[in-house]
């Protein structure tokens, strides 16, 4: 069932259904209500411009947008990319926007994942990207590291590719407590007492700063399981270090979407930002003015998204990322 569209703040395109006729069709059905309409003043973050954004954003509906986008933002982590293959929508989505020609940047919050190897895995299934077209903990933190602390000595406190990203990037990479500036924490399947030792000491004696890549407690790999994020570790060392973290780069945080707006000539209402999660990336989007699609391909389910608070609810709920394709382009393919 299709929806009109009406939108008094932002882009027409960004088709936000009408509220009056999806509470109709709501009324006739059962509590799978997934409709929520409420104003930025329920979102309490004190930010007038964030506020302004995401007022025309409160509405989720599980229908698919039917309408192509100027841009799009896909998490590619977990359910939407499992290890080494990708899921056969994911290809056909991928190649209906390179026809469409429109800009597609891939985003992974695993900091195992480059670019390089994204793309070698692209063009074995015969799908040609390049290594800007990815975003990864690295690649946000190279950029942040670089402009915010120009000439710093930086400790990583991560996986040893993350490590040799930043340090190809121009970071300059020190394990001297005595003259680190910035402990760059990311998650690391081999964090170990030196490292947190080495941590400790240039925050503590030396007055380092703390930068981590993400705030997420739990952390999903590419098989579905789940172990501690980084959130814990942050913790230990500002609990023992007794100073509090100086930049989170991850999400509610916007600096991902900064960095790839300013790249690709696209407002950010004319964009989608695909996930297959609920959480951090959703509301992370709508601060930014980004609709949002929800794939319920992990582990989250229509009703958890229902029950949330509607600045973090998606704006499209959908059984396959295949459906933020409309038909009539997938059918020319």
């Amino acid at each position: 069932m299709r929806f009109n569209v009406k939108i008094p703040q932002i882009n027409p395109k960004a088709l936000i259904p009408d509220t009056n006729k999806l509470r109709e069709k709501i009324a006739g059905t059962s509590a799978r209500a997934t409709e929520v309409v409420t104003t930025a003043s329920d979102f309490a973050t004190g930010e007038e411009e964030i506020s302004s954004r995401i007022s025309d954003l409160q509405v989720m509906v599980e229908e698919a947008p039917g309408r192509v986008f100027d841009a799009y933002l896909i998490n590619i982590d977990a359910a939407l990319y499992t290890g080494t293959e990708l899921m056969p929508e994911l290809k056909t989505v991928i190649k209906a926007i390179t026809h469409l020609s429109r800009p597609i940047r891939f985003m992974s919050w695993l900091s195992a994942v480059t670019p390089a190897r994204l793309v070698e895995i692209m063009a074995g299934e015969g799908i040609e990207i390049s290594a800007d077209q990815v975003i990864t903990p690295a690649t946000l933190a190279s950029r942040y590291l670089t402009h915010a602390y120009p000439g710093a000595k930086v400790f990583v406190a991560g996986e040893t590719n993350f490590r040799d990203e930043l340090a190809a990037s121009g970071v300059a990479i020190s394990d001297d407590p005595s003259e680190i500036n910035v402990v760059m924490l990311s998650f690391a399947h081999d964090f170990s007492m030196q490292m947190f030792s080495t941590a400790y000491h240039a925050i503590a004696d030396n007055g380092a700063d703390l930068v981590t890549s993400s705030l997420r407690r739990l952390r999903r790999l590419p098989d579905g399981t789940l172990e501690p994020g980084t959130l814990p570790l942050v913790t230990a060392l500002e609990t023992a270090t007794r100073k509090r973290l100086t930049k989170n780069l991850g999400s509610p945080e916007t600096d991902l979407l900064e960095m790839i707006f300013e790249d690709i000539d696209v407002s950010a209402e004319e964009a989608l930002f695909v996930t297959d999660s609920l959480g951090a990336d959703i509301r992370m989007s709508k601060r930014f003015g980004v609709p949002t699609a929800l794939v319920l391909t992990g582990d989250t389910s229509l009703e958890q998204a229902a029950a949330l608070k509607p600045q973090d609810q998606p704006n499209y709920v959908l059984a396959s990322i295949a459906d933020i394709i409309p038909h009539y382009i997938k059918d020319q393919l």
